[in-house]
């Protein structure tokens, strides 16, 4: 899967750029039920490795607390999600 990883120009996080759209519900049910904090149409929002992640069906994801290194491994386990 094929991503860019840019920091955020509004806040102290990283986004990645997937560029296609998500099946947010779906993407939900590969996470465990404690890594899921809130779905709806538009936003599914997970910690993965201790870092709060915001997932778009718009095929972007914010990456909050965490380091670009960090980020890097989060949208490498992502890319095999979507």
């Amino acid at each position: 899967m094929h991503y860019i990883i840019e920091p955020c120009a509004t806040a102290k996080a990283f986004e990645i750029k997937f560029g296609k759209t998500l099946d947010l519900e779906k993407l939900a049910g590969k996470f465990k039920e404690n890594e899921v904090f809130s779905l709806t149409k538009v936003v599914l929002l997970v910690k993965i490795n201790q870092a709060p992640v915001s997932i778009y069906a718009s095929g972007r994801a914010m990456v909050k607390e965490a380091t670009k290194e960090e980020t890097q491994k989060i949208a490498e386990k992502l890319g095999k999600m979507v």
